[in-house]
């Protein structure tokens, strides 16, 4: 396969390039979203109405979505290949240690199911399969120093046997990671940033996408964690230090990193303070084109403190984006997983984005 480097890398930031022949250019990453059918049922944790006005503001942002037909659950980020290059997409094996016996039925094989969409059946897609358990949602692909990269969540490890307290067995995993990328794909050197987990009674799922985002240009959004380490820092202490940890580790990987605040504004505010165990989710926004689409916790204030932030972000990391929050209430959503509903996550976990020229 064809060598990845920062050039084809597909990442989900807008780059602009100036004067490419003679002409200014920009280069839309992801342009195309697909949502899985399921939207329309009546599985995990939102209702009928809800997930009818989800759809509906979803479709309003992105005219040309496709829904994905076959899948088991709505989550099709998680299930659906890693897009490398434009031409080569990542396989991985979905089968996450979250959905224990009784959520087994919600385990989508895209290739096995026949995930397709009333245009599209994915039969032609390029794939390399990397012999590692996965979920798509716990891959953020970035840019730094002109060579490509994924953040992943280190429970990565753990769901491939692999001690993360061990510190020989994780130079182990970076050392095969270095050479499977080299050996499939030209001598491509795959940078890999392993952020720290907090463990899995506090976070079960363990995605990368609920905890930061690239922005482009070496920079990172990080959600607000440090508000998480102020409001628990004495009743939870293996929590207490998390944000900072999180954050240490992405600098020391040499991103510059943004952080998302609410607690300097919203401490004193009992709205936020009802909503605040979910207000993690305003990082987990649906990116496309230059459009950033922003969950809602039907609070308009803080709501309105997110977009600013977030724009602010992109503007830091040198970016021209448009970033609006969906008209539609996710509180619901984006709670924790329980044995009765499939839930825990916001618009970028429902999504499936790509580039493509259709």
């Amino acid at each position: 396969m064809e060598k990845i480097t920062a050039e084809n890398f597909i990442t989900e930031e807008k780059i602009i390039k100036d004067f490419i022949d003679g002409e200014k250019t920009n280069h839309k990453k992801t342009n195309k979203v697909y949502i899985s059918s399921l939207i329309d049922s009546s599985l995990g944790g939102l209702d009928i109405q809800t997930r009818s006005d989800l759809k509906a503001c979803i479709e309003a942002h992105c005219p040309n979505l496709e829904l994905l037909i076959n899948t088991r659950d709505v989550w099709a980020r998680d299930y659906m290949p890693i897009q490398l290059t434009k031409d080569i997409f990542l396989g991985y094996t979905y089968d996450p240690d979250y959905l224990v016996e009784e959520h087994q039925n919600c385990i989508t094989d895209w290739k096995q199911h026949n995930v397709h969409t009333s245009k599209d059946n994915f039969k032609d897609l390029s794939i390399v399969q990397i012999p590692l358990i996965l979920d798509g949602g716990n891959v953020v692909k970035a840019v730094l120093g002109g060579k490509p990269y994924m953040i992943m969540c280190e429970k990565v490890l753990t769901e491939n046997n692999i001690n993360r307290n061990n510190r020989t067995e994780v130079e182990n995993f970076k050392k095969w990671w270095d050479q499977w990328w080299k050996n499939n794909f030209e001598g491509t050197e795959m940078g890999l940033v392993l952020l720290p987990w907090e463990g899995k009674d506090f976070n079960p799922i363990g995605h990368a996408d609920g905890m930061i985002r690239y922005i482009g240009n070496g920079h990172v959004l990080m959600t607000n964690y440090l508000d998480f380490d102020k409001k628990y820092k004495d009743d939870k202490v293996d929590e207490g230090s998390f944000g900072k940890k999180l954050w240490t580790a992405l600098f020391e990987a040499g991103f510059d990193v943004v952080t998302l605040d609410f607690w300097n504004e919203f401490a004193d505010d009992y709205t936020f303070q009802l909503l605040f165990d979910e207000s993690w989710c305003y990082i987990n926004y649906l990116q496309v084109n230059n459009t950033i689409l922003v969950p809602s916790l039907g609070y308009r204030k803080l709501d309105k403190a997110a977009r600013r932030q977030i724009k602010a972000a992109f503007k830091k990391a040198n970016q021209q984006v448009i970033v609006q929050t969906i008209d539609c209430n996710m509180s619901p959503i984006v709670k924790d997983m329980n044995d009765k509903m499939n839930s825990g996550g916001a618009l970028n976990c429902l999504t499936w984005t790509i580039q493509t020229d259709n």
